[in-house]
């Protein structure tokens, strides 16, 4: 993030801003999983659709990660707490992108 997340307004601001994302890219990762598994070649799939699962859950980490982090945000473990949440929405949209790769593979 681009801010000072060391002064606590602008951590909870910019955790609550990642919040609702965090919820819909879940979301969609899950939706995505079920329409990959339509498609009937699983060899490239089963890859789409463990790098889709595993970002799934990066997500929902994120979300119960925020909440934990907004109610302790006073402790001295936020700071790192914050830098955790944010390393690890990073790391889920990144696997969401790899199985988009993946995805236009197969169907290339």
């Amino acid at each position: 993030m681009l801010k000072n997340l060391r002064d606590t307004k602008a951590a909870i601001d910019a955790m609550l801003s990642i919040l609702p994302t965090s919820g819909t890219l879940a979301g969609i990762a899950v939706g995505l999983v079920s329409i990959m598994d339509l498609h009937a070649d699983r060899a490239v799939t089963s890859y789409g659709d463990d790098l889709l699962v595993v970002s799934a859950l990066g997500f929902l980490m994120v979300c119960y990660l925020i909440f934990f982090a907004v109610r302790h945000i006073e402790q001295p473990y936020a700071s790192r707490l914050v830098l955790v949440i944010d390393y690890l929405f990073l790391a889920s949209l990144t696997l969401v992108v790899l199985s988009g790769f993946v995805a236009v593979y197969e169907f290339i």
